[in-house]
């Protein structure tokens, strides 16, 4: 015998079950679009080789230039290797 409040449904629920079946396929959802969204982002990381080169101080000038100029600064090279060298990285 029921109590009143409705007609008794699956395991004497009122259409309890139905609420969990949406968020069922809701959670579902949300998985497949995570699911895709990594696999992009390791296609692209793949494709790229790699993580990217990182550049000197974030002013897109390559690391190697820098370090050129370290060396010119510190006396390691003279000016004349120091313009070649500048001239072979640009």
């Amino acid at each position: 015998m029921w109590s009143g409040y409705g007609q008794p449904g699956m395991m004497g629920y009122d259409g309890g079950w139905y609420w969990w079946m949406g968020l069922h396929g809701l959670i579902w959802l949300l998985f497949i679009a995570l699911l895709v969204v990594g696999l992009v982002a390791l296609i692209r990381f793949l494709w790229r080789g790699g993580p990217a080169q990182p550049t000197a101080r974030g002013s897109g000038r390559s690391a190697a230039l820098d370090l050129l100029e370290t060396r010119y600064a510190r006396g390691e090279i003279d000016r004349e290797d120091y313009l070649q060298k500048k001239q072979d990285l640009a």
